[in-house]
């Protein structure tokens, strides 16, 4: 933190600036065939493109619902979808981040420039601005619905409250549409946000959360999750971990196993990994240690964030067995955790403490 404090603000707008650059043109080469990059998850992309145009007609989401609605309208076309996420990926998501952690230009330059810096870097997500596929679009979805929630949540108003928080309810709705854990989790973050925080109270909701995950599991109310991890060993990706979950007595260990495999990235299969360990992983964990040393500056807004961040990441890394979609899965859990990182650390700086 000293080290990159000392860097000049002018030379992280040059790092911007030269990293939208190579994006750019990494993009257009790639999307005209100059060079090739094995990105996986061409058959969702195919799947969404034939459903918009009518060639299948069961829709696994809402998101070859949307495309298709947009095709009836004359406005569809893959390639422009494809265009419009690189857009959202360059220039909306990482500056939403950034207003979402309580920063301004103006006021905290800094720190709003290595916040957008930050999402600008973030690999996994520009992987999937190539296509039509649904990742960049639920990514934006869950960051407006987290603007929807903070806007509620700073309300002292009943009325405005209530206006927010229904449409924050709607958006979670959404998001279910789109993926349904993720929107679980979103509303019950929604729920559960007045929840008081601190590092006693972390450890001992650590004790009664795994204590309740082995409950669940043990009378069943997991099973569902369990056995959707089971399908990977025998469907066409494979299991890349190879947890048996179907034990009681190992869920938790494996369970830890799973989290430090999937969400930590400590489980390294080839040079890959490794990058995208050091450049999305290490940053997190920094960001996550930071956040839980600092806890006590966590308002409503940060309280629902780590409850959303608890609930959505324990439901795929019990229910995915699968490092390549780990990294899709995680993205939401490392946005929230960005956010809760910049904004305790402004919200510092604003207080005048270290």
């Amino acid at each position: 933190m000293i080290s990159l404090s000392k860097i000049s603000n002018k030379a992280i707008f040059i790092c911007i600036f030269i990293l939208i650059f190579i994006k750019i043109i990494f993009y257009v080469l790639i999307k005209n065939d100059y060079i090739s990059f094995g990105l996986g998850g061409g058959s969702d992309a195919n799947y969404y493109h034939g459903y918009a145009l009518g060639y299948n007609d069961v829709a696994v989401n809402f998101w070859p619902v949307i495309l298709r609605f947009f095709n009836d309208l004359g406005f569809y076309s893959r390639d422009g979808i494809s265009y419009l996420f690189l857009f959202i990926n360059l220039f909306i998501i990482p500056f939403l981040v950034a207003k979402l952690s309580g920063l301004n230009f103006q006021n905290s330059q800094k720190y709003y420039l290595y916040s957008v810096l930050l999402c600008l870097i973030y690999p996994t997500l520009f992987f999937y601005t190539f296509d039509i596929y649904r990742d960049v679009f639920m990514v934006l979805s869950f960051l407006v619905g987290c603007l929807i929630v903070k806007k509620c949540l700073s309300r002292s108003n009943f009325i405005s409250f209530s206006y927010f928080y229904i449409l924050a309810i709607l958006m979670g709705l959404f998001l279910m549409a789109l993926r349904p854990y993720l929107g679980y989790a979103f509303l019950l973050a929604l729920v559960l946000w007045k929840i008081k925080l601190t590092k006693k109270r972390i450890f001992l909701f650590a004790v009664l959360y795994f204590f309740a995950l082995f409950i669940a599991n043990y009378i069943g109310i997991l099973e569902r999750l369990t056995e959707y991890r089971s399908g990977f060993e025998e469907g066409q990706n494979g299991s890349t971990l190879g947890l048996n979950f179907s034990n009681p007595v190992m869920f938790i260990p494996n369970f830890i196993l799973s989290t430090l495999g999937q969400l930590f990235g400590l489980y390294i299969t080839n040079p890959l990994a490794m990058i995208l360990l050091l450049i999305e992983t290490f940053p997190f964990f920094i960001m996550l240690k930071y956040v839980i040393k600092n806890i006590k500056m966590a308002d409503s807004f940060i309280r629902f964030l780590l409850i959303f961040f608890v609930i959505y990441g324990s439901v795929w890394l019990i229910g995915n067995d699968n490092l390549g979609t780990a990294v899709r899965l995680r993205m939401y859990n490392y946005f929230a955790i960005y956010i809760s990182f910049f904004y305790i650390l402004n919200l510092k700086r604003q207080q005048g403490i270290k």
